[in-house]
């Protein structure tokens, strides 16, 4: 029943394994957290150690299931390694705190709420977070001088283009000026751009800057 569940779930989603497998290639990661990943496990086909978080009872019934996602993931895993997944139980704006810092090396938040506070305190310095902007989470990120924007990814018929040069035309607001991170966080939608892409890669800060203005200029609140 479980490898229905996760097997149903990607189709209905669309599989992002080929945009995983981009952005591993890109960012060299190896260890990555997943939090409000619910029934995704597309991960863990691209990269062998990959942390899974989720409130929603369906995926911790289904990541609880003996090895079901380990047998799929060795189905449909393009590394030679054996996979290692697990998975964590809980809210991720509470249960973040509690995981180990600078633990993983790249975050993904896909369609969960505003993850890039939560999760910073993960991610090693340097590292990496995978953001699209269903929440404003990329959008918030971008305001957070903790991170800075590296590459855009934009799906096409023929696959994913990753968008490294020209930066600054993503997150133009198309009523200037940005609103704040407060704003952002209480509207919990996303800003309308005037261009955008599908998904945004950022990096975190090596040194945590201090006194650092945000990037559109403010501090963001």
């Amino acid at each position: 029943m479980a490898v229905q569940s996760f097997s149903d779930y990607l189709n209905h989603i669309g599989d992002r394994t080929d945009l995983y497998e981009l952005v591993a290639g890109y960012t060299g990661a190896q260890k990555v957290i997943y939090p409000g990943s619910y029934l995704d496990l597309a991960p863990s086909y691209i990269w062998h150690d990959v942390t899974y978080l989720d409130s929603d009872a369906r995926a911790q019934r289904a990541f609880a299931q003996p090895n079901t996602a380990q047998d799929l993931a060795r189905r449909f895993r393009r590394y030679a390694y054996d996979p290692s997944i697990s998975f964590v139980a809980g809210d991720y704006t509470h249960t973040l705190n509690e995981l180990p810092r600078d633990g993983w090396e790249l975050a993904i938040s896909m369609y969960t709420g505003p993850v890039f506070e939560h999760i910073k305190q993960c991610i090693q310095p340097g590292g990496w977070l995978l953001a699209n902007n269903s929440h404003a989470d990329a959008g918030l990120a971008f305001l957070d001088p903790d991170y800075q924007l590296v590459a855009a990814v934009s799906q096409h018929d023929d696959g994913y283009q990753l968008i490294t040069e020209n930066l600054n035309q993503f997150f133009q607001p198309k009523r200037p000026p940005h609103p704040t991170n407060e704003y952002l966080l209480n509207d919990g939608r996303g800003v309308r751009y005037t261009r955008t892409a599908d998904v945004y890669l950022f990096r975190r800060a090596a040194i945590n800057p201090v006194g650092t203005a945000g990037k559109n200029g403010s501090s963001g609140s």
